[in-house]
């Protein structure tokens, strides 16, 4: 069955979303600046989408701010963008999660290459780790001016600059996962400007990648119980991190896709799920896990197709 030509804009305002709180990279950049290369490398070639191709591209640049970090989110959104460009060219047959996968790797090892040879990883993470103790010592000072209860500022603000210190020990991770949902704004954007609204992404309850991926989350829970020092800590929990939000959203793919839950249904259980998140994720990254030795959904099918 084709899609509505109007299908897909609340998939798209989701992974707008997550790109906007998972990473301390602006979204912004993050979409606009792949979304322009894909315009200008990427058929069909017309002048409208090179010049509106062209203006993202111009506007990203121009007026750069002169600190490192801007540097720093607008490199990686440029190495970002043609890395899927690349792929889409030459591995046009595969999906647009395997393409963002693929080029997320390759961001990673072109970024740890210049960080590595430049010897800037250290004051990159001290800036990214500055940046997130910042937004939660502003919104630790908002809070505490308004709340009543000292106590309850208190174990507020204690809980934020907990939490900040969580994204600064997986901002790689975070930023990993924002940038595969911003490449998917952008890839569907450029699809439905290209008249291919029908390519854009495929629905939520199909949501899968290669099943060999799986080592990655068996090296990272090696990194992590293995003594071999802070640095293998933290890649370890950052490869965790990354795969296991991965799988918890196959899993929960695997149960819309089985239980044949409608879009609000799904909206309501997700708000539902905020409330009990703890017990939720494992449990939604177990049967994501799972799925990758049982097609869970192929033997719904077939199910389906024999009753």
């Amino acid at each position: 069955m084709a899609k509505r030509p109007g299908r897909g804009w609340s998939a798209v305002a989701a992974l707008a979303l997550a790109a906007a709180i998972l990473s301390a990279a602006s979204p912004i950049l993050l979409i606009f600046i792949p979304l322009a290369l894909q315009l200008l490398a990427l058929s069909p070639r017309r002048p409208g989408r090179i010049l509106v191709g062209a203006a993202l591209l111009g506007l990203a640049f121009w007026g750069m701010p002169g600190e490192a970090l801007a540097y720093a989110e607008r490199g990686w959104a440029l190495v970002l963008g043609g890395w899927f460009v690349a792929f889409a060219v030459f591995w046009p047959k595969a999906t647009f999660l395997s393409r963002a996968l693929a080029a997320v790797t390759g961001s990673l090892a072109t970024a740890s290459v210049v960080l590595a040879v430049t010897d800037g990883w250290a004051y990159l993470d001290w800036t990214v780790s500055r940046q997130f103790h910042g937004a939660a010592s502003t919104v630790a000072s908002l809070w505490g001016a308004a709340a009543q209860a000292e106590p309850v500022a208190a174990q507020l603000a204690d809980g934020l600059y907990r939490a900040a210190e969580l994204q600064a020990l997986l901002h790689p991770a975070l930023l990993a996962l924002a940038s595969i949902a911003a490449l998917g704004v952008a890839w569907w954007a450029q699809e439905r400007m290209s008249g291919r609204a029908a390519r854009g992404l495929a629905p939520f309850r199909e949501f899968r990648f290669r099943d060999e991926l799986v080592w990655l989350l068996i090296i990272g829970i090696v990194l992590v119980v293995i003594p071999a020092g802070q640095p293998a800590l933290r890649a370890g929990s950052n490869l965790i991190a990354f795969m296991g939000t991965l799988y918890m959203l196959r899993g929960t793919a695997v149960v819309l896709a089985v239980t044949g839950v409608p879009a609000l249904g799904a909206v309501i259980l997700g708000l539902l799920a905020l409330l009990i998140l703890p017990m939720v994720m494992p449990a939604a990254a177990m049967v994501g896990l799972a799925d990758t030795w049982i097609d869970l959904r192929a033997r719904r099918s077939v199910a389906g197709s024999g009753s």
